[in-house]
């Protein structure tokens, strides 16, 4: 997998803010974070496990509120024959069969 990256830096109302976060949220919810980008659309998919940090700095001009998540993606895991529990005796045959 390369190395793919996106960076917003705006001004927005507090409207606006809250609408992108939300879209942040729905996405984490969901399992898969889709944000566009000029060149092709950037798409995550949180694991179960994240590591959050957050940082909050309040000077006498400005506040600021920094939120960084982070995770190992979720790899898929390879598909697997599945097999009833209760085998018949017709099954058991066609098995021994096809070995």
């Amino acid at each position: 997998m390369g190395k793919d990256k996106l960076k917003l830096k705006s001004i927005m109302t507090r409207d606006e803010a809250a609408a992108y976060l939300e879209t942040i949220l729905v996405g984490l919810r969901q399992g898969s974070l889709i944000l566009d980008s000029e060149e092709r659309p950037l798409i995550l998919r949180p694991s179960d496990s994240i590591e959050a940090e957050l940082e909050i700095k309040q000077k006498s001009d400005k506040e600021k509120v920094e939120v960084k998540l982070s995770w190992a993606p979720n790899r898929m895991q390879p598909l697997t024959h599945l097999v009833a529990q209760a085998d018949s005796p017709a099954d058991d045959a066609a098995k021994k069969k096809m070995n």
